[in-house]
């Protein structure tokens, strides 16, 4: 339960803001008796969530400290739990000011500044099968993004319900003019980095490829949504990192970054991350950066069990696992390459940098996950991670210290991927004209019996039944409704 130095050195306490706490009410109780508790504790909402029954960040007055809040809070008899807003942080280590430009060695490793050959995550290899994951939104939650980078602009995500420039909150929700995403410190729709990490971040996943600009990222076409918590020093809240979150599920997001991490166990940013993977996003996170191991000393959020996050280590263009990246046998699952990395960053719309932390190596999987939901769109989220896992390239600098043994392999987690599928295969769920009546649509392969499943807590999953497609490769089932509490669905071949 770190706050994470740069590198190395005795865990620091965690840090919090000292202005608000975070409060999920209990359930069943009169909302009129914890308005009045508000009032008498002095405490004003400063956010309101629509989940655990109202889960709110409150302002603290009269000065009163966080600790006294928190014990009235406890006391109150009134609320599931309080905790401090924990202050998150960027996972990077940057180099000396000046940037030394190189060869893009995480994608094709020539064997150049002391490198190893294909020491990298096979991109090259996996272009010949797909460069376009343009269906696919990445919500990237972290410092935001120079929206007008040349190899950034073209693959920014566009809110659809939006009306640019108009100063007009077009789509409800609070926010004027949310174009590309949101600025959750200041509550508008300007998400501009003002310290590079975001960008950088950004520029690795999903630069635009093949225009003859800069880089190139993982994916060549990709809508990347701009979503900024983490100020100019690189630190943000953990409520603001849950409200990004939040507008990445409710708008469409399958992937969602976090080059992040700070503060100790947030039960309210772990249902966030729950809250994700009930809607099927996968939630890539930075393993973090003091060289240490995590299955002994938890690094949060890399250090939350729920099932759809991939924690991820960096190694170096020799295939090592980077001095300072915290790596865990149980509790990271796989590296990926993050040591002096090129990407772009913030300076100018023509500006790039060399970057290094594991902050740069959890946008290798991310845009390798979005290639892989764009070319097999039926694929759930734990297909979609058991693909990466199992393709991971072994190595034995990573025995023992991630759960796969192994390094990113893009073309190979395709490849992987696609045993499972013979043709891309999607599940539509529609719901009928009373509350129990479902229709489930398949499109596959032609002739093909599928088998659906469901689960009500994506841990244990069985089997309803089967359908067979037709020679047009599609098929339909009527659910009843002791099938359909089971809430959600999945389609095997």
């Amino acid at each position: 339960m770190l706050h994470f130095p740069a590198q190395g050195g005795p865990p620091r306490p965690p840090r919090f803001l000292h202005d608000r706490v975070i409060v999920a009410p209990k359930e069943g109780i009169d909302p009129a008796a914890f308005e009045q508790w508000m009032r008498s504790a002095n405490l004003t909402t400063t956010q309101r969530h629509d989940w655990l029954g109202g889960l709110r960040v409150l302002t603290i007055g009269d000065g009163r400290s966080v600790d006294d809040t928190l014990a009235r809070a406890q006391a109150s008899g009134l609320v599931e739990w309080v905790e401090p807003d924990y202050i998150l942080t960027a996972f990077q280590r940057p180099n000396d000011a000046e940037f030394i430009a190189g060869s893009l060695w995480n994608l094709e490793n020539v064997g150049a500044a002391s490198g190893v050959p294909d020491a990298d995550i096979d991109a090259t290899e996996a272009w010949d099968r797909i460069t376009d994951a343009s269906s696919i939104i990445v919500a990237v939650v972290d410092s935001g993004i120079l929206t007008t980078h040349e190899d950034l602009a073209a693959n920014l995500w566009t809110n659809p319900s939006e009306t640019a420039g108009n100063g007009v909150d077009d789509d409800g929700n609070g926010i004027i003019d949310d174009l590309h995403g949101i600025n959750a410190i200041t509550g508008s729709g300007d998400p501009t980095d003002d310290v590079g990490h975001g960008t950088h971040v950004a520029g690795i996943l999903g630069a635009v490829g093949n225009n003859g600009r800069g880089i190139t990222g993982i994916a060549w076409k990709v809508q990347i949504m701009a979503l900024k918590f983490l100020n100019a020093e690189g630190e943000g809240s953990t409520s603001t990192a849950i409200q990004c979150m939040d507008y990445a599920r409710s708008h469409g997001a399958r992937i969602i970054n976090a080059s992040w991490g700070g503060g100790s166990r947030s039960r309210s940013l772990e249902l966030a991350i729950q809250r994700a993977r009930a809607a099927g996003i996968v939630f890539v996170v930075a393993a973090g950066n003091e060289g240490s191991n995590n299955d002994a000393t938890p690094s949060y959020p890399a250090s939350y069990t729920t099932d759809n996050m991939v924690v991820v280590a960096a190694t170096t263009r020799a295939d090592a696992l980077a001095s300072y990246s915290n790596f865990g046998a149980s509790t990271v699952d796989l590296a990926a390459p993050g040591s002096d990395i090129r990407s772009a960053w913030f300076t100018s719309s023509r500006g790039y940098a060399d970057a290094s932390g594991t902050s740069m190596a959890a946008p290798h999987v991310a845009g390798a996950l979005a290639l892989l939901a764009a070319r097999y769109p039926g694929a759930t989220y734990l297909q979609l991670i058991d693909a990466i896992l199992q393709s991971a390239d072994p190595l034995a600098s990573l025995t023992g210290r991630v759960v796969s043994g192994g390094r990113l392999n893009v073309d190979r987690a395709l490849a992987t991927l696609g045993s499972f599928f013979t043709t891309p295969v999607s599940l539509v769920l529609q719901r009928g004209v009373t509350a129990d009546a479902f229709t489930l649509q398949i499109t596959g392969s032609a002739s093909t019996l599928y088998t659906i499943e469901g689960t009500s807590d994506f841990d244990n999953w069985t089997a309803i039944t089967t359908v067979a497609t037709d020679a047009s490769g599609t098929g339909s089932v009527s659910l009843t409704s002791a099938s359909a509490a089971t809430q959600f669905f999945r389609v095997r071949q």
